[in-house]
């Protein structure tokens, strides 16, 4: 076979929208409203969507970031085959505006993406529900409202599981910081805490169960002194060698994060299992590597490891609003501020807002009436309340919409694959939620004018 004596290049063809519609629709929203990307110009100083970012092969834009975030939930992939799509995919490309040759690492995208902070996403996601709201997909007069729970990326948590947790990353560092001072080999009781914790995980009767907590608490309090020791060492020294000198900061970092978390897991585990306490939730660590984890308890189902998400969405199934706090609040508490956001936001006030049972109550009721609210339903009502609507036919009507909230939930988890949040840190756990709700209110938009066409 002879091949041709001229350089040959891969022309991609033309995108097929003809399988993804909804896509190509999320692209000319984006192309007609330049705003919503330029939103994110803040948290690029030296950047504009003509200009390039200088991070990553070739440099990203700013439009080419949002786009590729927004790609990036849509189809729902890591961004390791989100960097594949840089190079291989005709749709991809085109949607995040990819010049001909171009392509970005894994690294470059997450550095990027990342980049984008919560207030920012929190405008962007405003801008895109005022698009929804001016081309008409709803108009925020009949709102319903649900909570949700997204788990952090932490295993089911469990005494012997934080105690081994320590015990292994304190022992990381402590090898780090020892050819870093070239001091002498130290005793690494790391070995037989693993045989002890695999004994506990395997032994259910609590009898047995305690002396194999009482060494493994042992050795836990063991490694955390020698942590102590190595965290003194470093902090009295310096280098002028510039990376041992930056290594020694960064293990000192560590080692300052990692003895508080340390000194909570041993008291945790000490009072329940070698002192038979109940310990409150508030004095209680879920993982040392995601601290800002909760203990979410939805009603009889099964406890979620993360935290406490609740929505507000319109007839549309548009999503207005989206609270994330700290901590598991009642649902009751995210009822008055839902209100307020979506005056403050979009200066609306429901004529008619439906909630579940967990959001009634009597304060409530008289808030959404004092703000002119005219029909106030709850799903079940405590005691003597009563539901406000003009009518039984009304609140009978509203209960039922109420429920199709548990389906945008579903849609909004499942169909974006965001039961679960990959990213580290409370920040980016809320960056990452962001980032779900407006690809999701994209998505709800670009579904409207299909149908409309």
């Amino acid at each position: 076979m002879k091949f041709f004596n001229s350089q040959c290049f891969l022309d991609f063809e033309q995108a097929i929208w003809e399988t993804d519609p909804e896509l190509l629709v999320m692209d000319q929203i984006l192309d007609e409203n330049p705003h919503i990307i330029k939103i994110a110009a803040s948290c690029f100083p030296n950047a504009h969507p003509e200009s390039q970012a200088r991070v990553g092969r070739g440099g990203m834009t700013l439009e080419q970031v949002v786009r590729a975030a927004i790609y990036y939930r849509y189809k729902k992939l890591t961004f390791i085959e989100l960097s594949d799509k840089t190079i291989d995919s005709k749709k991809g490309r085109t949607f995040m505006k990819m010049k001909p040759n171009q392509y970005f690492s894994p690294q470059a995208l997450q550095e990027n993406i990342a980049k984008i902070s919560t207030e920012t996403l929190e405008k962007i996601h405003e801008a895109v529900v005022s698009y929804g709201i001016e081309i008409g997909v709803d108009n925020g007069q009949k709102m319903r409202t649900d909570s949700t729970a997204i788990a952090s990326n932490i295993r089911k948590p469990s005494n012997a599981s934080l105690l081994w947790d320590c015990i292994r990353v304190g022992y990381r560092l402590l090898d780090r910081t020892q050819k870093l001072l070239k001091i002498e080999n130290y005793r690494c009781y790391q070995k037989s805490a693993k045989k002890l914790f695999f004994k506990i995980v395997n032994t259910h009767k609590k009898e047995k169960r305690h002396p194999l907590f009482v060494r493994l608490i042992q050795s836990q309090e063991r490694c955390q002194r020698q942590a102590f020791d190595a965290l003194k060492r470093l902090s009295k020294i310096t280098f002028n060698d510039a990376q041992r000198e930056k290594n020694r900061q960064k293990y000192v970092e560590a080692l300052t994060d990692l003895l508080p978390k340390m000194q909570i897991v041993h008291d945790m585990a000490y009072r329940r299992e070698i002192l038979g306490e109940e310990v409150a939730v508030s004095d209680k660590i879920f993982s040392i590597f995601e601290d800002h984890t909760n203990c979410v308890v939805k009603g009889q189902r099964d406890i979620i490891f993360g935290h406490k998400i609740n929505f507000a969405s319109g007839k549309s199934n548009l999503i207005f609003d989206c609270i994330q706090e700290l901590g598991n609040p009642s649902d009751s508490s995210y009822f008055s501020k839902t209100i307020d956001n979506l005056n403050i936001k979009y200066n609306i006030t429901p004529r008619d807002f439906a909630g579940d049972g967990g959001y009634a109550s009597k304060a409530n009721l008289d808030y959404a009436t004092a703000k002119g609210i005219v029909n106030i339903v709850f799903n079940k009502v405590k005691g003597s309340m009563k539901n406000i609507a003009s009518s039984p036919k009304m609140e009978t009507m509203l209960k039922k919409w109420r429920a199709g909230m548990e389906a945008i939930i579903s849609n909004f988890k499942r169909g974006l694959d965001a039961s679960r949040c990959p990213w580290k840190g409370w920040e980016h756990f809320k960056c990452f939620v962001l980032w779900n709700l407006i690809t999701f209110n994209l998505r709800v938009i670009s579904r409207y004018i299909l149908e409309k066409l």
